[in-house]
């Protein structure tokens, strides 16, 4: 290790929050009518369509439907259910010179604000430059981290899931909790 900085990396859906808020989210729009939804939804349900292509109409559609504070205003609900079990555990893994990253398969749409309220690094899934979705889920996460956080440079200290796809992710810390 290089600079003397370590990483945690914490999980967001059923781990920091209690539920997958990109269902809730999706809820939130099927409560209010939302034909376009409903419709992509029972697409899904029917598995004639994948996970991950059902996230990317879901949240082209939702880019384009909503300015970004009503993203903001979402990422304020999120903060105000976070688990404070997790939240201080975290902390006990947290020195100075620790970063925490907030990595999610829930979109960036709302994620990033989230993130920024917690003063966390890190990721939901997004659109990169090319335009091509990553699925900010399992392998993608360690390629994200490893990527980003080099182990030349950073010291993997701790990282915390609910999910058995982040089991590669969870292997890589030197201390992690499945939740």
């Amino acid at each position: 290790m290089i600079t003397g900085y370590s990483i945690n990396v914490i999980d967001l859906d059923k781990t920091l929050i209690p539920y997958d808020s990109f269902r809730v989210l999706i809820k939130k729009e099927l409560v209010k009518l939302n034909l376009y939804i409903l419709f992509i939804t029972l697409i899904r349900v029917a598995r004639l369509s994948s996970t991950k292509n059902y996230k990317i109409k879901i949240i082209k559609y939702l880019e384009n439907k909503y300015e970004s504070e009503y993203f903001k205003e979402y990422a304020n609900t999120i903060y105000r259910d976070i688990d404070e079990k997790v939240l201080e555990i975290i902390k006990l893994e947290t020195k100075e010179n620790t970063i925490n990253i907030l990595l999610s398969a829930s979109p960036n749409l709302f994620v990033r604000y989230l993130i920024a309220k917690l003063n966390f690094k890190g990721t939901g899934s997004f659109f990169n430059d090319r335009g091509d979705f990553v699925h900010m889920f399992g392998i993608i996460k360690v390629d994200w981290i490893n990527t980003n956080y080099s182990t030349e440079k950073y010291d993997y200290n701790f990282a915390i899931s609910d999910s058995a796809t982040d089991d590669k992710l969870l292997s890589l810390f030197s201390k992690h909790i499945k939740w």
